[in-house]
């Protein structure tokens, strides 16, 4: 099996998402959100445009650029590209913070209709080192039909990604990606893979890719102020040879994520240089922020999916337990 194709054969591969995981999601903004929103100077969209295609954005510029106006509203810049009404996914980052917010729904001309919200883990932010010393590189852009030198070069100093998709329904999503330099690997001049590293275990990605093969990839530098957005279809392989060439720490991943290119366009992205997301002074103390595991304490508490196995879910929670395995964990499964 080269390609999957099906979910159950995907499953078959990679897991099931579990129960418990798939809890971890609210389907509103609750204080936690809110608080992790008001220190977030910037985050990716996920969105489609007004011609179908898949994009990714860096969007924000100052902490505090996304508001709640409601529960399930929230307010934030909008590219001029996008379509509303259609699915989209947003991921927002906290400076020198390891976990991510996402936040999932439907697009409005000025911000975002909340379907979903759930903290993710930080693995990728602990493999991509995202906090860590940054460099800068050339100031050259690009753009066109295929990777140029000066966008192969952005990649491969990489970290850190974006990726954002959509399922059958239209919902979106978008997945932090984190890896040493080099993230999305550089297959040819119109192929990229990343690999599927241990984390939420939702696999999201890859769920949506085999429903709807459309995707875009937001990379980023420490301390450059460009982004290089591709965009493109994508499948997920099985394929021997290239899972064994992406192993880390000497684990090979049980499949990969190839996107073949349809757009590439590096060029300064002005929220992610007004957001000052590389300077190690404006990172964020965590104990001004609410603790991850009481986070997915409260949220698998909020979650109202029905049946025994979720009443069961919801009372065995225990926060000091999730907080003591949390660390061995990111530890353990990077």
């Amino acid at each position: 099996m080269a390609i999957i194709r099906a979910v159950s054969d995907l499953e078959r591969v990679v897991g099931e998402r579990p129960l418990p995981v798939m809890m971890k999601s609210i389907d509103h903004l609750d204080p936690h959100c809110l608080a992790l929103l008001d220190h977030s100077p910037a985050a990716v969209l996920g969105y489609v445009d007004a011609k179908g295609r898949q994009r990714a954005e860096l969007v924000g510029g100052t902490p505090g650029f996304a508001v709640a106006e409601t529960s399930s509203r929230l307010r934030l810049p909008v590219p001029r590209s996008a379509a509303p009404g259609t699915g989209a996914a947003l991921l927002v980052l906290v400076p020198g913070w390891r976990e991510t917010l996402r936040i999932n729904g439907t697009l409005a001309e000025d911000g975002l209709v909340v379907e979903e919200a759930f903290l993710h883990c930080g693995k990728a932010v602990l493999r991509s080192k995202l906090w860590g010393p940054a460099s800068v590189l050339e100031d050259a852009v690009e753009e066109g039909a295929a990777l140029g030198p000066a966008a192969a070069a952005f990649l491969a100093a990489a970290p850190f990604a974006v990726v954002t998709s959509r399922d059958g329904s239209g919902r979106a999503d978008a997945s932090p990606k984190g890896d040493p330099p080099g993230v999305a690997r550089m297959i040819g001049p119109t192929t990229v893979a990343l690999a599927d590293r241990p984390g939420n275990r939702r696999t999201d990605t890859f769920h949506n890719v085999v429903e709807r093969p459309e995707v875009a990839v937001l990379a980023v530098v420490p301390g450059d102020a460009r982004t290089l957005e591709i965009t493109g279809t994508a499948i997920v392989s099985t394929e021997a040879a290239l899972r064994e060439s992406m192993t880390e720490r000497n684990r090979t991943p049980k499949a990969v994520l190839k996107v073949d290119i349809e757009t590439v366009r590096l060029a300064p992205n002005s929220a992610l240089r007004d957001s000052g997301l590389w300077d190690s002074a404006n990172h964020v103390d965590p104990a001004d922020l609410p603790r991850p595991s009481t986070v997915w304490t409260d949220h698998l508490k909020l979650n109202e999916t029905a049946g025994a196995a979720a009443e069961q879910v919801r009372a065995g929670v225990n926060e000091r337990l999730l907080r003591a395995g949390l660390d061995q964990d990111y530890q353990e499964n990077l």
